[in-house]
C-alpha cells in the first residue's frame, strides 16, 4: 500500500489535499512531524509527498527510496461532488499517468479532461481538479 504524507510544517490546504489524495486512492495517510525519509520508507517502499513551493504545489513520488517523479500542480480547484463517488484518480496527462501509474490508482481519461489535468473525490463530497503546470 502506498503511503502519502506532507512536507514537515504543511499549510492547512496542503494538509487537507494529502488526506483527500490519500483517501481517493486507497493508500494510507502519514502525519509527517518529525519523521525522517527513513522512517516513511520502512513503512512502505511506494512514498508521496505534497508539499508547497513557492507558487506550485508538489507532489513528489518516490519508490524504493528513489526519488521517481516530481509533479507540480499550478494551482487546484475544490467543487462539491455531485452522485456518487469515483475512486483513483483521473489523469489528463500522460507524464502524470506514467509516474504514478505503479503507485496508485490512477486512469488515463485522455481528452476527456481538458488541459493537463489531475481529477479525484476526496472526502465530505468534495471533488478536486488540479492543473498540472508544466
Amino acid at each position: 500500500m502506498t503511503v502519502v504524507t506532507t512536507s514537515r510544517k504543511p499549510a492547512p490546504e496542503v494538509r487537507t489535499l494529502a488526506r483527500d489524495l490519500a483517501f481517493s486512492i486507497g493508500a494510507g495517510y502519514v502525519t509527517r512531524g518529525k519523521a525522517g525519509m527513513g522512517d516513511l520508507f520502512a513503512l512502505d517502499e511506494s512514498v508521496l509527498i505534497v508539499s508547497k513551493s513557492g507558487p506550485f504545489f508538489l507532489i513528489l513520488v518516490y519508490d524504493g527510496g528513489e526519488p521517481a517523479a516530481e509533479i507540480r500542480v499550478g494551482s487546484f480547484a475544490v467543487e462539491e461532488r455531485v452522485g456518487a463517488i469515483a475512486r483513483g484518480l483521473f489523469v489528463s496527462d500522460r507524464f502524470v499517468y506514467e509516474a504514478l501509474k505503479d503507485h496508485a490508482d490512477v486512469v488515463f481519461a485522455g481528452e476527456s479532461l481538458t488541459g493537463h489535468r489531475i481529477v479525484f473525490d476526496g472526502t465530505q463530497r468534495k471533488r478536486y481538479t488540479l492543473k498540472v503546470a508544466p
